[in-house]
């Protein structure tokens, strides 16, 4: 039967008719049937496809940003990272900020100088876990700028940012005087130590008043006036913001709290690097003389104590590019500090210069204000929790002596180290930090979250021999000054990640070590706050 007589009329069942070939029909039906099937399967497989498109772009809502952030960092991003900036690429001190942190990063890349603002810019794996650690520069304007580049093309794959570095600071928690209490030096100072840390995402610009000569030198050369002014940093019509604290209060205040109760908890067991001679010389000189100028009982400077820990109830970065020494200049630093507690509403209604320590550097408001800028965009996903870590490298003014009642001069000038202050400053606060991520290692580690192999230890090295700090993965102190045991760079250590942040851990990891990988104690330091009557953030 040709192909025509399927075409012809069908006349009807009498003798002659044409029939149609029940095989050929039978064929056709088949071959419906197997279309039909074939159709269904590719619905199928189109929905799944799109429901699994769908369920990946709920998984990664940024994931159109992935490839702009991997091109950035210069490697694979498959999890949240954490950002630690640092100022000085080692022009002024001779020692980078970065120095200790970058020596003990895993799987080290490296952006080359001429692909960004920065002024240094390394990813890897920090005890397991992804960093970018990037040097901003020197400098408010750096700051700011290096800040919004790294944010701008990784924002919603970080999950924090720390900004470290050294400072000058108040000599004393409440200052050494307080006019118009001229009579006689604070007898309830608290001295500050090289190697001090202020943990704060507070910061307030010293350099926003408005003022004249007069008001500002009155009384000279007496070192107890406070300067007057017209306005202060709080008059934002004048200058615009001066004083950093209500962006993303909560999620900052979070963060400080894990990284104090870390950096308290690995301190507790000898996780902070000692004092050396040469340390102890300079504090030795500076309250030596401060003692003999001012007349008080200050506390003896014990040559084996570690630093102290300062949280932001007591400290806060006060900044402004202009390297100064005097008390009335520290005094309005901490009056400017304690207004901008008074507004975060952290230390009480009633705190005032005599309860604060003046942290002087440059850089937080340049990070703050590039912060608040990027989580005002419509298309910010997310604010990032960001705090400020500042050692102390020197102090704000020189001893003072009264030399008639109500008079106080400047007794004696000591020349300035740049160097012994700000390295024992730098390997402090770089243990600090890293008892952040090490404390989170060790979390992870114990709950399977991180390979059993995983080295949680850092070292640094300081004072003529590598100490390193924490524990190995059978369990042992690793704390010894020979770097042997446990030493950063082990071949343990590698199997916590591959070449970039790739296979540091996986995402629902870090995210579990942000809520409780530290085990901080928040309610506990809100609780202190709000048993002395203050309003928790």
């Amino acid at each position: 039967m040709g192909s025509d007589e399927l075409v012809q009329p069908l006349i009807g069942p009498g003798v002659g008719a044409p029939q149609p070939s029940r095989c050929r029909w039978s064929r056709c039906s088949l071959l419906h049937i197997l279309a039909s099937v074939a159709l269904l399967l590719f619905i199928a497989t189109s929905v799944q496809q799109l429901m699994s498109g769908q369920q990946a772009k709920r998984k990664h809502k940024w994931a159109p940003d992935l490839n702009v952030c991997e091109a950035y960092v210069g490697t694979d991003v498959d999890q949240p990272f954490s950002v630690i900036l640092t100022a000085d690429p080692g022009d002024f001190s001779g020692t980078p900020e970065a120095h200790f942190i970058i020596a003990n990063l895993k799987h080290k890349h490296a952006k080359p100088r001429s692909q960004t603002v920065c002024a240094g810019h390394f990813s890897g794996v920090l005890m397991g876990q992804p960093v970018l650690v990037v040097t901003t520069g020197i400098g408010p304007p750096a700051a700011g700028l290096c800040t919004l580049e790294v944010v701008s093309a990784c924002g919603p794959w970080i999950k924090e940012i720390v900004y470290f570095g050294t400072s000058g600071w108040s000599p004393a928690r409440g200052g050494i005087l307080n006019p118009p209490s001229c009579s006689a030096a604070n007898p309830h100072a608290e001295p500050t130590r090289l190697g001090d840390v202020c943990v704060s995402p507070f910061s307030v610009n010293w350099t926003c008043k408005k003022a004249t000569w007069a008001m500002q030198a009155a009384g000279y050369p007496n070192q107890c006036v406070k300067p007057e002014e017209v306005s202060s940093p709080n008059a934002t019509y004048l200058y615009g913001e001066c004083q950093f604290y209500a962006d993303n209060m909560e999620g900052n205040l979070d963060l400080a709290d894990d990284l104090i109760d870390a950096a308290k908890a690995v301190q507790a067991r000898g996780g902070v690097p000692a004092r050396t001679d040469a340390v102890n010389a300079v504090e030795a000189r500076y309250w030596g003389a401060m003692r003999n100028a001012t007349k008080a009982a200050y506390p003896p400077m014990e040559p084996d104590a570690a630093p102290r820990l300062w949280d932001y109830s007591q400290c806060m970065e006060v900044d402004g590019q202009f390297f100064y020494s005097g008390v009335p200049w520290e005094l309005k630093a901490r009056d400017y500090a304690a207004d901008t507690l008074r507004a975060a509403g952290v230390a009480g209604d009633s705190v005032t210069a005599r309860d604060v320590i003046a942290v002087s550097a440059m850089e937080g408001i340049g990070v703050a204000e590039a912060l608040l800028r990027y989580h005002g965009l419509a298309t910010t996903p997310r604010k990032i929790p960001y705090t400020h870590v500042r050692t102390l490298s020197n102090w704000l003014h020189q001893p003072v002596a009264q030399v008639k009642p109500g008079v106080w001069e400047v007794a004696v000038e000591i020349p300035e180290d740049f160097v012994t202050g700000y390295g024992y400053a730098i390997a402090t606060g770089s243990a600090t930090i890293m008892s952040l991520y090490q404390t989170r290692c060790e979390a992870d580690r114990a709950h399977h979250r991180l390979p059993p192999a995983t080295d949680c230890t850092f070292e640094i090295d300081y004072g003529g021999e590598v100490q390193v700090y924490g524990s190995n993965p059978a369990g042992n102190s690793a704390t010894n000054a020979s770097g042997e045991a446990g030493a950063v760079g082990s071949a343990a250590s590698g199997a916590a990640g591959t070449a970039g942040f790739s296979g540091a851990a996986d995402a629902a990891s870090a995210a579990a070590s942000a809520s409780d990988g530290a085990g901080r104690p928040v309610l506990s330091r809100r609780a202190a706050l709000q048993k002395k009557g203050v309003q928790a953030a």
